[in-house]
């Protein structure tokens, strides 16, 4: 994922289960936020969701899949520093951003990040 010549360490990847009926767009918007604050906190990281095997480049194509396979989502972080102490809690994060109570993770005001890490 890093082609910079550094070397990264790389999180085995996670499946990350869809518990909606389907995935609706909240549910996107919410991974969106989730990960803006990761990244707000961790900057060198990279985070990378794949669906079925491939990288997802712009989460809100997967708005387009309706229905997806609700256990093709899978999270990787790539990180130079070897910090890995909060991909647990964005895990966490993630699985209930991509249940019914997303919610929570697209209520802020607008242009901030919210404060989760």
């Amino acid at each position: 994922m890093s082609g910079d010549g550094e070397t990264a360490i790389t999180t085995a990847p996670r499946t990350i289960v869809i518990s909606n009926d389907e995935l609706v767009h909240g549910n996107i918007e919410a991974w969106m936020n989730i990960i803006a604050s990761y990244r707000e906190r961790h900057p060198d990281h990279a985070v990378v969701i794949f669906y079925e095997g491939e990288p997802v480049n712009n989460l809100q194509t997967l708005f387009r899949k309706g229905v997806p396979n609700k256990e093709a989502f899978q999270l990787v972080v790539e990180t130079p520093d070897g910090f890995l102490k909060d991909v647990p809690k964005l895990f966490r994060l993630l699985v209930e951003g991509a249940g019914p109570n997303y919610r929570r993770y697209i209520e802020k005001e607008l242009h901030k990040v919210l404060d989760l890490f």
